[in-house]
C-alpha cells in the first residue's frame, strides 16, 4: 500500500514537471499608464479566453511580472486594465528576449467605447414614470440590479448614469417598470447597443 501511494505521488509530481516544463515563462513589462489587472491568453485554434494568470495581483504602471503560458502558438493574450479597457496582442509567439512590452498602442478599440464603465443617457418617452430598469447581456438569463436605484424617472425626464458593464459586450437587453392608472406594467427592449455615450429613448411601444 505504502509503495503504490509513493509510485503514485512520483508520478503526478513527475506530469506536473512535464507540464511546468512546457510551459513559457515570459515578463510582461506594462507601460500602458494604468494598472493592469487581468491578464489571459488564448492558445492557436481557441476561440474563448482562458483563466486569469495574474489572479489577485496588480501590474502597476512602468512595472513588471512573469507569467507562465502553455499550448500551440501563435497565441492571442488579452489584458484588462483598473479602468475596464482592454488591450489585446494577437500572433503571440515565445519572444527571444522573454519580454513582452504592452503599451498604449495595444489598446483594443473596441474598449474605448465598450469598456467596463459606460456614461450613458436615459431619456423617458413613455408617457407615465418609470420605476425600475434593468439590464441583461443579450444571451444572459439573469436580470442586473435596478439602475435607478429606487428613484423613479419621470415621463420626459432624461438622467445620466455610470453603468458596469460586460468589456467588450456591446448588446444589452432593457427591462423597464412603469406605473399607468395605478397599474404597474413592465416592457422590455431588446438587442440595444450599449456604448460609452448612448443616448437610450425608452417608449411604451
Amino acid at each position: 500500500m505504502f509503495k503504490r501511494s509513493f509510485f503514485l505521488a512520483v508520478l503526478l509530481l513527475l506530469l506536473f514537471a512535464v507540464v511546468f516544463a512546457q510551459a513559457e515563462s515570459i515578463t510582461v513589462l506594462n507601460r500602458t499608464g494604468r494598472s493592469i489587472e487581468i491578464i489571459q491568453h488564448a492558445s492557436s485554434g481557441e476561440n474563448q479566453w482562458g483563466e486569469d494568470l495574474i489572479p489577485e495581483q496588480t501590474i502597476a504602471d512602468g512595472q513588471s511580472a512573469g507569467i507562465y503560458i502553455s499550448g500551440p502558438v501563435p497565441w492571442s493574450l488579452r489584458f484588462i486594465d483598473s479602468s475596464g479597457d482592454i488591450y489585446v496582442l494577437y500572433e503571440v509567439f515565445p519572444p527571444a528576449s522573454g519580454k513582452i512590452r504592452l503599451g498604449p498602442e495595444h489598446l483594443a478599440r473596441l474598449s474605448v467605447f465598450a469598456g467596463a464603465r459606460r456614461r450613458v443617457q436615459i431619456v423617458n418617452r413613455t408617457g407615465f414614470p418609470i420605476i425600475a430598469l434593468q439590464l441583461s447581456a443579450v444571451g444572459n438569463s439573469e436580470w442586473g440590479e435596478d439602475v435607478l436605484n429606487g428613484q423613479p424617472l419621470r415621463d420626459g425626464e432624461s438622467r445620466t448614469f455610470q453603468l458596469e458593464a460586460l468589456p467588450g459586450t456591446l448588446n444589452y437587453d432593457l427591462r423597464f417598470n412603469l406605473v399607468a392608472e395605478s397599474r404597474e406594467s413592465v416592457y422590455e427592449k431588446p438587442a440595444v447597443i450599449l456604448t460609452n455615450g448612448a443616448v437610450i429613448v425608452l417608449t411604451a411601444h
